[in-house]
């Protein structure tokens, strides 16, 4: 028994090191702007988790359901993501179809509860919430808006959780968010965002690094053992990184421009308020559903500043770029069954709609609504568990429509999808 302990708690250290280890690395990065990817299990059932909140990746969806776990549970993961996209541009009577690169990003997670008492929880989690990953070919006809940008996140999660009584606990949380940019785009000396023309091209990399507090509280109602809802809210946060920008500027340009000088730079955004609710019902022991919904206030997300030590940048120290996002809803639905007490079996569907309106959609993220499949399975063994998952994620085809200023050009965005695959190992003693 103490060598099966000793082997299971190795490889959840060994595991613990692979998730942590990201959140300082530059390849620490996601595609899309909402990471869910907190846990194979929620995963596997579409991220309907929050009234279930069972496992110790309840820090992050419902941190008010860690009073269901006994002793110190440890888990940690990390999620494979490859997403994919074909954009057909058009300009000036050339159309061009272009491929976003394909890469895999590593969205990892890593979680800790401990039963102090009777009714007192506490716990840690770390977890990525929110990402950005969209890489193109250099030259291609949209490098004037990017050709290459990286927003990552990293989260560590502290909460206290009280339990009253068999039927109500709450949580309360500090989430302290790590933020880094790096945004790459071509600027054009001539002003004219010809992607025809390639003379005038100035590599610009903006480069910046933050770190913003936020909130959290939740609470897990149970009226009976059939049901049990949840509720959690995620505060907005007023980001602001500290950075640099830089420049490759062809000899021809610098001589004939004062512009593009390297400078210090910041960048202010802000992330939203989130809501996350959820009903969960049990007819069976070994059998259980949920329905949830995420309310995201995106607009609290309306522009992006910055902020140019010197105006011999880009030519004036303030740049807004608007935003204008719209709050959205997310409906999730999962279910699980267990054929036998130690397997289960699961899968789940979702569907998130984009907060993006016609007229803002740009190549950082250019996105619409979402949908996804998926299925999973865990297993435990004693006090040691893995879970499993795949996710399959498309959106709609949409059409942007030029804004030459921006670097936008008349775009058709199909075949979105993306493939992911995610892996966890628990421990409990």
């Amino acid at each position: 028994m103490r060598t099966r302990f000793t082997a299971c708690f190795g490889m959840l250290i060994m595991l613990l090191g692979l998730a942590i280890v990201p959140c300082f690395s530059s390849k620490a990065e996601a595609a899309g702007f909402a990471i869910y990817e907190w846990g194979s299990r929620g995963n596997a059932l579409g991220g309907a988790m929050v009234a279930k909140a069972n496992d110790p990746s309840a820090l992050a969806w419902n941190p008010a359901g860690i009073t269901q776990l006994e002793g110190t549970h440890m888990q940690a993961g990390v999620a494979m993501i490859s997403p994919m996209m074909d954009l057909t541009t058009t300009a000036g009577g050339t159309t061009t179809k272009n491929s976003m690169t394909k890469n895999v990003f590593f969205v990892p997670n890593a979680f800790v509860t401990q039963q102090i008492n009777d009714n007192v929880w506490i716990g840690v989690g770390s977890f990525t919430r929110f990402g950005l990953g969209t890489e193109f070919d250099e030259n291609w006809a949209g490098r004037y808006a990017t050709y290459n940008t990286a927003i990552e996140t990293y989260s560590i999660n502290p909460n206290i959780a009280y339990k009253f009584n068999d039927y109500i606990s709450i949580a309360v949380g500090v989430e302290f968010m790590k933020v880094r940019a790096d945004l790459r785009k071509k600027l054009d000396a001539t002003r004219l965002n010809d992607p025809s023309t390639y003379a005038g091209d100035v590599d610009q990399r903006l480069i910046v690094n933050g770190f913003t507090p936020g909130l959290n509280a939740a609470i897990r109602v149970t009226p009976n053992d059939q049901w049990a809802i949840g509720f959690s809210w995620r505060s907005k946060m007023d980001h602001r990184a500290e950075g640099s920008a830089s420049y490759n500027v062809p000899t021809a340009v610098a001589a004939a421009s004062p512009l593009f000088q390297d400078s210090s730079v910041s960048m202010n955004m802000n992330t939203p308020h989130m809501m996350f609710g959820g009903v969960e019902y049990k007819p069976l022991d070994n059998l259980s559903f949920e329905f949830d919904a995420v309310f995201s206030m995106w607009s609290d997300y309306s522009a992006i500043d910055y902020y140019f030590d010197k105006a011999t940048a880009v030519g004036r120290q303030a740049i807004r770029a608007d935003k204008k996002w719209t709050d959205v809803w997310k409906f999730e639905f999962g279910v699980e069954y267990l054929p036998i007490e130690n397997l289960a079996l699961r899968a789940g569907y979702f569907y998130d709609q984009s907060p993006i309106p016609d007229g803002y959609v740009d190549y950082m993220l250019p996105t619409s609504d979402r949908q996804n499949v998926s299925f999973g399975i865990g297993w435990k063994y004693e006090n040691f568990t893995v879970d499993a998952a795949y996710n399959y994620l498309w959106m709609k085809d949409r059409t942007i429509a030029a804004r030459p200023a921006e670097g936008i050009r008349d775009t058709e965005i199909t075949n979105s999808h993306t493939h992911i695959v995610s892996l966890d190992m628990g421990f409990s003693f």
